[in-house]
């Protein structure tokens, strides 16, 4: 037999046996590692969490639902007694909204911004104290003589589920619809929070008289009544002796 016959049919030696077989294992083992862990980070991503607004349409889609009304997130409003507090605590301005905007945030709520042209602003207020708020890329730019304000309901349909947010304390807008209104903008002057709550908004009708959007029968809203009688034009009034009154020197 030749030299080369017996080089080939020699057995492959103890001391490189091992070595091999290691190589082989280590990297079949990284494969398989490699394998699960991307099969557990796509079912770790698909799989909405407990309580999200995907979550609730997974669970409508289960039952062949097609729509899902869920309530908004509890809110905590400043509590207002009365007229004279609220003109010495917030903005006051009539505006209009013009244009909209509905998203999810958090994953976990509905939420719907209006970008409102201020008419007429009635009482200024500083309120370093109020943190920036989201302003919806759709919305900008935001001009000097607008804001953007936001309510906690809203509908949207996500991934063929048509799902609506709703809040008692709140009502959605009407857009060109005139708007009298109790903000407090943030640093910016470009988002203001409804710290009021349902006392923080009340239409214009188109006679000049005004009504609260949500009509909770809250103490404010009704010395409001009691001190405009609806109208407007004795809110513009009172708004210009309080600013006058805050204007004093302490």
């Amino acid at each position: 037999m030749s030299n080369a016959s017996c080089r080939m049919s020699q057995p492959i030696k103890d001391a490189e046996f091992p070595a091999t077989f290691k190589r082989s294992f280590i990297h079949l083992l990284t494969l398989t590692l490699i394998t699960a862990v991307a099969v557990w980070s796509g079912q770790s991503s698909s799989a909405p969490e407990p309580g999200s607004i995907k979550w609730y349409v997974e669970k409508a889609k289960e039952q062949g639902e097609t729509s899902i009304t869920m309530p908004a997130p509890q809110a905590l409003y400043e509590e207002i007694t009365s007229l004279d507090q609220a003109l010495s605590t917030y903005h006051l301005a009539i505006g209009t909204p013009i244009a909209s905007e509905t998203q999810i945030l958090d994953g976990r709520n509905i939420y719907t911004w209006y970008k409102l042209r201020i008419i007429e602003s009635l009482i200024p207020h500083p309120n370093p104290e109020v943190p920036p708020g989201y302003l919806p890329a759709a919305l900008l730019p935001v001009k000097s003589n607008e804001i953007v304000i936001h309510r906690a309901q809203g509908t949207l349909t996500v991934d063929g589920v048509r799902s609506t947010v709703t809040d008692p304390d709140s009502q959605l807008l009407t857009l060109h619809q005139k708007y009298l209104f109790f903000p407090s903008p943030d640093g910016s002057g470009k988002f203001a929070w409804l710290r009021a709550g349902p006392n923080a908004i009340f239409v214009i009708k188109p006679d000049n008289k005004i009504a609260p959007l949500v009509d909770k029968q809250s103490l404010m809203q009704i010395d409001v009544d009691a001190s405009t009688l609806g109208s407007l034009d004795s809110m513009r009034k009172l708004a210009k002796a309080k600013a006058a009154e805050l204007a004093q020197p302490k």
